[in-house]
């Protein structure tokens, strides 16, 4: 493990509750101002479809309210959230389902354009997910993707600009992920994102702005990450 994901580590709480294997709580992430995410705020994570009874009594023991599921209708159909009939579960598809992402890999430069293409291209359904966060009772809101990395690290590379964490640390979080068997990203790729999203809007405030979230959602996306 890198220095840097050893420091990050140390800043945010990592789950381990069974049946996921990429959980982890972005409480005490720094902010710009000095001040630091809220614990309790957001908990990001693989697909919890083999979550155990034991799993399940930790996550509700965290404090998770809010359930937020981006993957698209035919993947949460294949490998269902065991609590997909619970009524804190909400399926907010992140990306367009029609889209193949190795079609879209083959004919761009890299996992950077792949990720640029979508926040401009899918910036509806992403400023869904975002709402989705802002509008979720008091507790816990547990974000999710397949494997707990692309869809989920671009939402949360813009939950955490709105917090006010700087863009080192977005990158140390993001670039967790690949500490879990099996996963591989390039830390530029989501520099990439937020390069365009500073570029085309003005930063992530504006991005989420123009295509759909209120002020009011915004406020409360603050206040629910910083308190």
């Amino acid at each position: 493990m890198s220095p840097n994901a050893v420091a990050y580590a140390r800043r945010v709480t990592l789950l381990r509750w069974e049946g996921l294997h990429n959980a982890r709580d972005l409480g005490g992430l720094p902010a710009v101002d000095g001040g630091r995410v809220r614990h309790g705020a957001v908990v990001r994570s693989d697909s919890p479809h083999e979550l155990t009874a034991d799993g399940v009594a930790a996550l509700r023991a965290h404090g998770v309210t809010r359930i937020i599921d981006l993957r698209c209708e035919d993947e949460a159909r294949m490998r269902p959230n065991v609590l997909a009939d619970d009524p804190m579960y909400r399926l907010v598809p992140f990306t367009d389902p029609d889209d193949d992402p190795a079609a879209e890999l083959s004919d761009l430069a890299g996992i950077d354009e792949l990720y640029r293409c979508r926040i401009a291209g899918d910036a509806r359904r992403v400023v869904a997910a975002v709402a989705a966060v802002a509008d979720a009772p008091p507790g816990a809101v547990l974000v999710h993707c397949q494997a707990g990395q692309d869809r989920t690290g671009m939402l949360v590379a813009l939950l955490l600009r709105v917090a006010g964490v700087p863009d080192d640390a977005i990158v140390d979080d993001y670039a967790y992920s690949p500490t879990h068997p099996g996963l591989e990203c390039e830390p530029e790729s989501i520099l990439s994102m937020l390069e365009l999203v500073d570029e085309r809007w003005g930063g992530a405030e504006g991005y989420l702005l123009e295509h759909g979230l209120t002020p009011a959602q915004l406020t409360a996306l603050r206040t629910r990450l910083r308190g």
